[in-house]
């Protein structure tokens, strides 16, 4: 095991906890002469690293709001989300730092000489610690505004059942633009357990991190697992823990997780309800593996009708959740905030029931979202890109269940009279658009996309288009 005095841990170097006050201060102060100030919302984009952790924990130490961004996005949707976010300033690593963006970059470093920072912050426990963009619906990134008491709420909420502790060792398995990945982060400095840095987050290094430093605690999308289990790679010795999450897990795939001694916690949560609210592990997970658990502590979830009545007697209906753990609001979007609360609930979109038991059951995903190994893509989004083709009339993109990725984009396409288009047009035509995780793995094309007489799209003839045409 690792020397629990070690505070972040990667391939080639650690820091102590004994040293990480004075790293934190001293880049804090290198960010403030660079012009970062107290309540400034800050972009970042790196991969994931110590000098990334770093950065989160010295602008908290300024009281600045770090706004993670996803690192697979085109140049022109992280400016996007730049400038809804209102960040001045973007912090960078060196694998980003010749991006062209229209605002002011720092090298993301840690100052190891310097001037300490002096100031104290006031910052409460309900001001925005982080802001974390999620897609929807609206065709528009959201960024959800994560508390300082959202953070300690969900730590407490888990660490109720799984007991975190200074003993345990943290995988940084998952992106920490991700609110799966940057948990990871508060789950090992609020238990004071060590934060294991992978050298990358391909299979390969995480394997290699996972073995080496022999870690307590790990965090995988489906997908991930999925392909560890087919390479034949075993859980190491001290694994106390792998939480399950970020899209829907095939009843095969834990049950052969389970087979191979894997510690599998099925998981269930958002970004806006910061990380998960539901687990089930242990051998009832084995006998019922579709089950997305039971609320962690603290966490209420009712199921409600079209009208917003609670229902019972494990009818399905929308999952609805009231925990301290729920986001403070979407980044200047409160009316799209608005319209995903009630009564003190947050509606999640998802639709599921409870059992007897109170145990929940997820039986559809919010229907504005593919989930794509553990990415969330706006079907809306896609849509919005294919129309800006003056050959495309319209598009309509939907997700196909894919035994990988759990769930793939797929478009059909009416094209403009005489107009020619080939797939491969189509994909190249988005490359400069959206990240390639985005872009249609599939796509059809049609005269007309069929339509109910309310003039919406028919989704079971669109479906049908899809089946004839495979």
């Amino acid at each position: 095991m690792i020397d629990n005095e070690i505070a972040i841990i990667d391939d080639t170097r650690s820091i102590l906890f004994s040293e990480l006050n004075s790293l934190v201060s001293k880049t804090a102060q290198h960010y403030f002469n660079c012009g970062i100030k107290p309540y400034d919302n800050v972009a970042i984009l790196g991969n994931n690293s110590i000098e990334y952790v770093i950065a989160i924990y010295s602008l908290w130490k300024l009281g600045a709001v770090p706004v993670p961004i996803n690192t697979r996005l085109k140049n022109n949707e992280v400016q996007s989300i730049v400038e809804s976010s209102k960040c001045g300033i973007i912090i960078v690593d060196k694998y980003f730092s010749s991006i062209n963006l229209n605002i002011a970059l720092i090298e993301m470093t840690i100052k190891h000489d310097g001037d300490d920072c002096n100031y104290s912050n006031d910052i409460k426990p309900n001001d925005t610690a982080v802001i974390i963009h999620t897609s929807g619906s609206s065709g528009v990134p959201k960024g959800v505004e994560t508390t300082n008491n959202n953070l300690y709420q969900s730590y407490l909420s888990s660490t109720d059942s799984f007991r975190f502790s200074n003993s345990d060792v943290f995988l940084a398995s998952l992106p920490f633009y991700h609110i799966g990945g940057f948990s990871i982060i508060s789950r090992a400095v609020l238990s004071g357990g060590v934060l294991v840095i992978p050298k990358s987050l391909q299979m390969d290094d995480i394997i290699k991190s996972m073995q080496s430093f022999d870690t307590t605690i790990v965090s995988l999308v489906p997908t991930m697992l999925k392909r560890m289990i087919e390479v034949g790679v075993k859980p190491n010795n001290h694994l106390r823990y792998l939480f399950l999450g970020g899209g829907a897990s095939s009843d095969q795939l834990i049950n052969s997780a389970l087979n191979d001694n894997w510690p599998i916690v099925k998981v269930y949560g958002s970004s806006e309800t910061t990380a998960m609210i539901t687990a089930f592990w242990g051998e009832e997970l084995r006998q019922n593996p579709p089950c997305a658990g039971k609320p962690l502590a603290n966490i209420e979830i009712k199921i409600l009708d079209d009208n917003f009545n609670e229902i019972t007697n494990a009818a399905v209906g929308e999952i609805a959740i009231k925990s301290p753990t729920i986001a403070k609001g979407y980044l200047k979007l409160p009316n799209f905030w608005k319209d995903k609360t009630h009564n003190d609930l947050y509606l999640s979109g998802d639709y599921g029931y409870l059992d007897k038991d109170g145990k929940l059951f997820v039986v559809a995903r919010r229907t504005d979202l593919i989930v794509s190994g553990g990415e969330n893509i706006d079907p809306r989004e896609i849509e919005s890109a294919l129309n800006t083709n003056p050959k495309i009339i319209e598009s309509f993109v939907f997700p196909l269940h894919d035994e990988e990725w759990g769930e793939i984009p797929v478009a059909i396409i009416a094209l403009s009279e005489k107009a020619s288009l080939s797939k491969k047009e189509i994909s190249e035509y988005l490359k400069s658009e959206l990240a390639s995780y985005k872009i249609p793995k599939i796509i059809v094309f049609t005269n007309e996309i069929p339509k109910t007489e309310l003039g919406k799209v028919n989704i079971k003839e669109v479906k049908e288009l899809f089946r004839a045409a495979d």
